[in-house]
């Protein structure tokens, strides 16, 4: 547990024993009888604080698991930032609520879209690259199709995001980070 509280408190399992990064007045030893009250607080964040002093018990006052939790920076995946990038563009909108209708080439859809198909190939390479088309060869033309699973994952990862939906770090993966 007190792994958790690291980079603040440093531990050495082996030799029973742990510490705080800063200066303390004095070294305060646990006996064999005497118990250490390990306390969450949503008072003390960002710093952690030592009770030594009669005649509080011997304790250690640390930030709450969910007021660092709150504090840490929001930081959305990596791929919904990229499906979002992908779809802000009105002409890839345009172009990919086409081919939610049926496969369409890209010859076919610069002239729906009203683009060059350079321009378009382009547009749709983003899309391909964001996961939410996919890309067949027929013949001499290569035919885009809406990934649908991928649509619909779009919306509860976005909620996940905006709400804070996901589950909470355990303190191994907050020691981890």
């Amino acid at each position: 547990m007190l792994r958790a509280l690291w980079p603040e408190v440093r531990c050495d399992p082996a030799a029973g024993r742990f510490w705080l990064e800063r200066p303390h007045d004095h070294q305060v030893a646990i006996g064999p009888h005497e118990q250490l009250a390990l306390v969450p607080s949503a008072f003390v964040w960002p710093h952690i604080r030592v009770n030594c002093d009669g005649p509080w018990p011997l304790g250690l006052v640390f930030p709450a698991s969910s007021i660092v939790r709150e504090a840490r920076p929001r930081i959305p995946p990596a791929q919904l930032v990229g499906v979002l990038r992908a779809l802000a563009d009105d002409t890839r909108l345009r172009a990919l609520r086409l081919i939610a209708e049926r496969p369409r080439s890209t010859q076919e859809l610069a002239l729906l879209v009203g683009v060059s198909e350079a321009a378009l190939s382009k547009h749709l390479r983003v899309l391909a690259e964001a996961g939410l088309l996919e890309r067949s060869r027929q013949g001499y033309y290569v035919l885009y199709r809406l990934v649908p699973r991928k649509v619909a994952e779009l919306a509860p990862s976005l909620e996940g995001f905006l709400g804070g939906n996901s589950a909470p770090p355990t303190l191994d993966q907050r020691f981890d980070e």
